[in-house]
């Protein structure tokens, strides 16, 4: 197990103190590897959080570029950043708030191409993405590779996320959602989006991922869906479909 250096015991002192984490849950968080797919409203929280847990590796994927309309909600951005890469200036403050985090920035789209170097030797999948077809990559991707993922999504002021474990026990996000169509695949772009809205899901899914590597049980297969204006959530499970194509279809 990864030790603490004497500078990351006084970086850590008050997250060593909370029961769930303690000196053992901070050394396994040094050593933990996670991918987030998406640098933008839903990326950017579970990010610098996540490097400021101490999650030792975080490997970061998009192929955007920061534009002005991006900075109400994306406010690890400023207006110096409007044209450039989304990792890079993602990174370049992850780095800067905590410099013994590793930061891999890949200037790519989550696709049936790029997925098996973006999941290389990470041991989780954390969806910030803003396409359900991206999710559905996702979801078979990591199904294909062994991997839990947990999924986010946010427009206008609602929310949703859920935790799908590696092996699809209780079914997975095809079971939810089989073909990207309709009203359900459009965007933020269209429908509008509020800033803390997605900080909100963000949080909530850099939580479960650091309860993920502390060994406790998540949720799998529940829906959260939660209503920020209103203040009201519901939790749903999902029920595995016989014809689901993924999870209940043979490996090639």
């Amino acid at each position: 197990m990864a030790e603490l250096t004497d500078s990351q015991l006084q970086r850590y002192a008050r997250q060593l103190l909370v029961p769930q984490i303690d000196l053992e849950g901070q050394q396994i968080l040094k050593s933990a590897r996670v991918l987030i797919v998406g640098a933008g409203g839903l990326g950017i929280p579970m990010a610098q959080y996540l490097a400021g847990a101490g999650v030792g590796f975080i490997r970061v994927a998009d192929d955007d570029r920061v534009n002005l309309s991006n900075l109400p909600r994306q406010v690890a951005y400023t207006e110096a950043d409007v044209g450039r890469l989304k990792v890079d200036a993602l990174a370049e403050r992850m780095k800067a708030g905590n410099s013994e985090v590793t930061v891999d920035a890949h200037a790519a789209r989550f696709d049936a191409n790029s997925a098996s170097d973006l999941l290389d030797n990470v041991s989780l999948v954390l969806d910030a993405t803003d396409s359900l077809q991206a999710r559905q990559d996702i979801d078979r991707a990591t199904h294909q590779f062994e991997l839990p993922w947990i999924m986010g999504s946010a427009v206008r002021t609602s929310g949703q996320w859920a935790a799908f474990d590696a092996q699809r026990r209780q079914g997975c996000y095809h079971c939810l959602i089989s073909e990207p169509f309709g009203r359900q695949n459009t965007s933020c772009a269209e429908l509008g989006i509020l800033g803390p809205v997605v900080a909100l899901v963000s949080l909530q899914q850099a939580l479960w991922a650091i309860k993920y590597f502390m060994q406790q049980a998540l949720p799998w297969a529940k829906l959260y869906v939660m209503d920020a204006w209103s203040g009201e959530q519901a939790r749903l499970a999902l029920s595995i479909r016989p014809d689901c194509p993924l999870c209940q279809q043979p490996k090639s």
